[in-house]
């Protein structure tokens, strides 16, 4: 649909049932749009629901309630026949590229299935686009004939990303894409992902606990924090002058490589465990371990509000 994002989520909510007890909120109601020809970090702890996130925009998710509009169309509650339509303009690359791949299929065979099962192409023309695919992707048109256990880590989340353009997509998912991988190879990878968003003119959700990772590559920024975005800024907003506390403590235990610049950085200490999901604190759902905390933190859910460049949830944002 012309004019529409790339991407625009609303009030997102994905809960599991429990056998005895709430359910368990891992996702409860988040927002936000993505441009084409944008990158958009979503970053957190482990458990917070980034990964539910990804999985619900791409349908592999169900979703609790809430909208995911895909250029235009609606995921939510499509039938059979939609969600396989709007499919093509979506694809997604996982964390681990070993049990993305069939080890039974040749890697010409995965990377040109999508075309096959779509009926875009066939014999020669198959073959023809896979080889362009592979070498798009820092690979060789020959690789085509040989199997995923033949490839190291790296060539192998290659294969996959060639696998996820293969239909073009104006949407791709990344799910902590590099996490799997050696830190030798991440960088080529970040650089291959950069590369080809600019050249296809996608628009990336980039999902990462990596905030290193996400500065690199990502135009903004949105922080998660138990099932609920905390903070949604610009890149460069967000790391120079985040707005809320959680921002502030994640950005405070990325380590510097600089000695006196590590030793120069401000502590936010930060108490307690994260509370469980199927048991959310009253009020702001951070102010059991926010050093900032008052009265009103505890019993008022903060609005979402605009602070500076940033959207921030809080209800002392510039404290």
């Amino acid at each position: 649909m012309s004019g529409a994002p790339a991407l625009r989520v609303t009030d997102l909510a994905v809960h599991y049932p429990a056998r005895n007890g709430p359910p368990v909120r891992a996702v409860d109601g988040i927002s936000f749009a993505l441009e084409a020809h944008e990158t958009l970090g979503l970053v957190g702890e482990s458990g917070c629901g980034k990964s539910t996130v990804a999985r619900a925009i791409v349908g592999l998710q169900t979703v609790t309630h809430g909208s995911v509009m895909v250029d235009g169309t609606e995921i939510v509650g499509a039938g059979r026949a939609a969600l396989r339509a709007a499919r093509a303009g979506m694809q997604m690359v996982f964390q681990d590229p070993v049990t993305s791949l069939n080890p039974r299929m040749t890697v010409g065979a995965a990377v040109g299935e999508p075309l096959l099962v779509r009926g875009l192409a066939r014999g020669a023309a198959l073959r023809e686009r896979v080889a362009l695919l592979l070498t798009e992707c820092g690979l060789r048109p020959e690789d085509a004939a040989r199997y995923p256990h033949q490839f190291s880590g790296g060539q192998r989340q290659r294969i996959v990303i060639a696998r996820a353009l293969a239909l073009r997509p104006a949407l791709l998912v990344c799910d902590e894409p590099v996490s799997a991988l050696d830190v030798s190879v991440r960088a080529q990878i970040l650089n291959l992902l950069v590369d080809l968003q600019r050249a296809h003119g996608m628009a990336c959700l980039f999902v990462s606990h990596d905030l290193a990772v996400v500065r690199h590559v990502c135009d903004r920024v949105a922080v998660m924090y138990l099932g609920h975005l905390a903070e949604l800024a610009p890149r460069d907003a967000l790391f120079s002058a985040p707005r809320h506390p959680y921002t502030r403590a994640l950005l405070a235990a990325v380590p510097e490589p600089d000695p006196v610049a590590q030793r120069a950085k401000p502590r936010v200490p930060l108490v307690g465990e994260i509370p469980s999901p199927a048991r959310m604190p009253s009020g702001c759902r951070f102010h059991t371990r926010c050093p900032m905390a008052q009265p009103v933190c505890r019993e008022t859910e903060p609005a979402w509000r605009e602070v500076g460049a940033s959207m921030v949830a809080c209800h002392f944002p510039n404290e």
